[in-house]
């Protein structure tokens, strides 16, 4: 106010303060910052890199965690408090919908994970699905397969076609990477394309067991649906790709350079799922 008013008039700040009532020693004191602003404001930087570095994908929650690996100590709520005075707001992604149907695939298998513990270890237990992905030039389709461990996309393939080469190129991809011993679980839906003979015989060749979702229960393969609406909202946000070599080239940037080493998980006990088979590693 004392500032407003020596704009308006041109009287001194000394003038002002004695019609006021007021000390100048308060002014001057109240127009310096206090140490607790200052750390404020040198937090609040390090809140915004990290905010900008993640596109807008981390919340206050996931933002605490990045600065604890960088040594720094910073409560939920004061991280929260100082985004929301700088303005920094998290795309918020959308309610879970399962779209995970009956399918069409012949002689299903059965769920060999419903009644189970999750695996403790990688490349026992893989799941799959498939999702369509925009382009102002037409329809794609992405097929991913994830490791339910780690959660980490081991696998993934895109084309303009939903045939079982698509899944199976994703698997193909998955095997060349990971190179799993037998005894691997495969789960997916009850997709034509995982239930045929191409991408059976596929599975079979390295020893894998196949497993499906129960009818009519699409959150038997909630994993792998929550990653493609994972990927959706926070890549998309609303959008499309202009062309296949466009969306060729982001997700490949999303899935390979930021969400298996960069993206923490809150299953995951906010590490990144790198960061989660390291640690995993370490323990053997």
């Amino acid at each position: 106010m004392i500032e407003d008013i020596h704009a308006a008039t041109r009287h001194s700040v000394r003038r002002i303060c004695e019609v006021l009532g007021v000390p100048r020693s308060s002014y001057y004191h109240a127009s310096e910052p206090t140490g607790t602003q200052l750390a404020d404001r040198a937090l609040g930087e390090e809140i915004e890199a990290v905010f900008k570095r993640h596109r807008r994908r981390y919340g206050y929650r996931r933002i605490c965690e990045e600065l604890a690996d960088k040594g720094i100590t910073c409560a939920p709520a004061r991280c929260r408090r100082i985004m929301a005075e700088r303005g920094l707001k998290a795309i918020q992604p959308k309610t879970y919908v399962p779209r995970t149907s009956d399918g069409r695939a012949d002689k299903p298998s059965p769920n060999l994970l419903e009644g189970k513990e999750p695996p403790d270890r990688p490349d026992r237990v893989w799941v799959g699905d498939i999702t369509f992905v925009p382009t102002a030039a037409g329809w794609l389709y992405l097929a991913v397969v994830i490791d339910l461990c780690s959660r980490r996309v081991v696998g993934w393939s895109l084309a303009r076609h939903m045939r079982a080469t698509l899944v199976s190129d994703a698997l193909r991809h998955a095997l060349h990477t990971r190179r799993p011993a037998a005894g691997l679980i495969f789960h997916s839906d009850r997709g034509s394309q995982y239930g045929s003979g191409q991408y059976r015989s596929l599975l079979s060749g390295f020893g894998a067991l196949q497993s499906m979702s129960a009818r009519a229960n699409p959150y038997h393969n909630a994993w792998s649906e929550s990653f493609m609406g994972t990927l959706k909202s926070e890549m998309l946000q609303g959008g499309c790709f202009i062309d296949e070599h466009d969306a060729r080239t982001e997700i490949f940037d999303f899935i390979e350079g930021y969400y298996n080493t960069h993206r923490k998980h809150s299953s995951l006990g906010y590490r990144t799922p790198a960061q989660f088979e390291a640690s995993l590693n370490t323990l053997n």
